[in-house]
């Protein structure tokens, strides 16, 4: 075995010779950026030789992918492609940290105006001691004490019930769900009843520690979703899931350690028990619901996509390994279909689609882009395959909304950037990029098509400046948003071509959802009365640049609105109120799912969609 140390986390891990510096980093626990999965064509997985190996520049052999992707600048202070280098000797690696990503999904995250009447309650409880005259057993003493007579048996809260009753002169606190009976705890801990809210996303993990009976938030946490070391969309891990029982493991058990790392913290930091978190309640997309739970989701991936389930999930939390109360119930929100998990559910709930007035255009964008349209007595909802594009996948300098990402672009005689931190920047990420591609397109240096300007009359128009930053590449137009001079890594930043048609693609796909959501209410996209927008992703955009490159409907401002991480917020509703997470099991059944890949329409308006203008 081969000794492996990962800075700055300083975390060691022992693989066999031969193996990746991408799968020693995924034993090890350490977050490589891998959006391709290992394939060595994202680029991504950049990490660097330390020079605590010895030779370690010398002897490094490059291939084809990391000639394409690395400067000559990083080669030779020993970067390489994490899933293209295998380890032969003992090596020190060194991994770039992303710094204030994850934060971004618990930044905006708002009071909840639902009064809590949660699963879980506690009793108080205090009983009569035995006698002789009095020979009543302990369980059926507890019982008889309880409001619900209707408890059932329970043999771990039986197991250690006599001496707890006799230690706490026979006062206790009673911890029930239903007919459920938790736990037993000594004295009175009425006041304390915790439970935890989970956002399963494909790239970021969220966590929302909740005080169960006054409906406060009292700690939150965010992590890069570990499962995205094997691609980053759902395909991609379903595929890896479906290639052995084995894999499919290793992908419940990376996200469940997550989890409990991210409970354990909360913990600490709030001066919690993690056995008084008594519930839990997730969601995500139905891939990620099927990973969590540690069910097969092969068959999502082709076409008719049938999920293993669709209604709510419960399950002991033991029985998963969440690091809570171990009788703890864990609840999965239902899903609406293949694409549409209980991510979107929790969406619908938390925006009252059932509730507002006229027409509702509910749409998260994220790695695949979930839309709903409410109104008319009708939920339709579908699943536009965006790809990673939003993320900064698949785009040469992109990257997530990370400390020294471009997140703002203004355009004027000159470029204007606005940059995660205030520092140099390194990358650009998705709400960048549609502000970047927005701003250009109203300068003219992309025209609707997407195309950069050619013909020496249509450069003439622009700015000096502008003309400098659009220069010729190998094999199109680039345009310099950033000089070398200016950037963190020495390297000129660039949009390229290829990137501009990533974002056409899905835009494009997000656009025909819309549009065929709305042929089959019978509307217009005039007819809308607000466009919600869900998510970091949705919070963190322009909606001037989103409309002004059609990626939403070309309505007045005030009609569009970002909702935050509302996912997040409808599995806390469901969480804090039994009613509500009925609500919610009415919504996902309530939704009519169109299946964009059976509509005969789509390619045509997948088509329209793709050209940069307002619709």
């Amino acid at each position: 075995m081969i000794k492996v140390t990962f800075l700055p986390s300083e975390k060691v891990t022992q693989i066999s010779k031969g193996a990746s510096i991408l799968q020693a980093a995924i034993s090890a626990g350490v977050q490589v950026v891998s959006t391709c999965g290992g394939k060595g064509t994202c680029g991504k997985c950049k990490v660097q030789i330390s020079s605590a190996t010895p030779g370690h520049i010398t002897e490094i052999k490059l291939s084809d992918n990391e000639k394409k992707f690395l400067s000559a600048a990083e080669l030779a202070e020993g970067w390489v492609l994490a899933c293209q280098q295998l380890i032969t000797e003992d090596m020190t690696i060194r991994v770039q940290v992303e710094q204030a990503a994850n934060q971004r999904k618990t930044d905006f995250a708002g009071e909840l105006k639902i009064k809590p009447a949660p699963g879980v309650e506690k009793v108080f409880l205090q009983m009569a001691k035995p006698s002789v005259e009095d020979q009543t057993p302990d369980w059926q003493r507890l019982v008889a004490a309880l409001p619900d007579q209707g408890i059932k048996f329970n043999r771990r809260a039986a197991a250690s019930l006599p001496r707890l009753l006799r230690e706490s002169d026979y006062q206790v606190t009673a911890v029930l769900a239903g007919e459920r009976l938790l736990a037993v705890e000594p004295g009175d801990t009425s006041r304390r009843c915790y439970g935890v809210a989970i956002d399963v996303g494909t790239t970021t993990v969220v966590a929302y520690l909740m005080d169960l009976i006054s409906g406060a938030l009292v700690n939150s946490g965010a992590v890069t979703n570990p499962q995205q070391v094997y691609g980053a969309d759902v395909i991609s891990r379903i595929t890896h899931a479906g290639s052995g029982k084995n894999q499919l493991a290793e992908l419940q058990e990376k996200l469940i350690e997550a989890l409990n790392a991210m409970i354990r913290n909360m913990c600490q930091e709030s001066g919690i028990a993690k056995e008084e978190i008594y519930q839990a309640m997730v969601v995500g997309n139905t891939t990620m619901a099927h990973l969590f739970l540690g069910i097969d989701p092969t068959y999502l991936a082709p076409a008719p996509f049938i999920p293993v389930f669709r209604d709510k999930v419960d399950v002991q939390a033991d029985e998963l390994g969440l690091d809570i109360l171990a009788t703890g119930r864990v609840s999965v929100l239902p899903n609406v279909a293949g694409y549409v998990g209980s991510d979107t559910v929790g969406v619908m709930l938390a925006a009252g689609a059932d509730r507002l007035p006229g027409i509702s255009l509910i749409v998260d964008i994220g790695t695949n882009g979930e839309i709903v349209l409410a109104g008319k007595g009708r939920i339709l909802t579908c699943s536009a395959a965006a790809g990673p594009a939003f993320e900064g996948a698949e785009i040469k300098y992109g990257m997530r909304a990370a400390e020294g990402a471009i997140e703002g672009v203004g355009v004027g005689e000159d470029v204007e950037l606005e940059i995660i931190g205030g520092g140099k920047p390194r990358g650009i990420c998705g709400s960048g990029l549609i502000d970047a591609i927005a701003e250009l397109h109203r300068a003219g240096v992309i025209g609707p098509t997407g195309r950069f300007p050619a013909e020496s009359a249509q450069l003439e128009k622009l700015p000096p400046l502008l003309r400098q930053r659009l220069r010729k590449a190998e094999r199109a137009s680039e345009f310099v948003l950033v000089w070398g001079k200016d950037s963190e890594t020495g390297e000129d930043i660039i949009l390229s071509q290829k990137d501009i048609r990533e974002m056409q693609l899905a835009k494009g796909a997000i656009m025909a959802g819309i549009r065929i959501l709305s042929l089959e209410m019978g509307i217009n996209l005039q007819e809308i009365d607000r466009v919600l927008l869900a998510g970091a992703f949705g919070n963190y955009i322009r909606k001037e640049s989103a409309v002004e490159i059609g990626l939403l409907p070309s309505l007045p401002s005030e009609r569009i609105m970002s909702i935050g991480n509302a996912a997040g917020d409808g599995a806390k509703m469901a969480l804090l109120s039994v009613e509500e997470c009925l609500r919610a099991e009415s919504l996902a059944k309530r939704g009519e799912h169109v299946e964009l890949s059976a509509r005969k329409e789509f390619q045509k308006e997948f088509l329209k969609g793709l050209d940069f203008k307002r619709v």
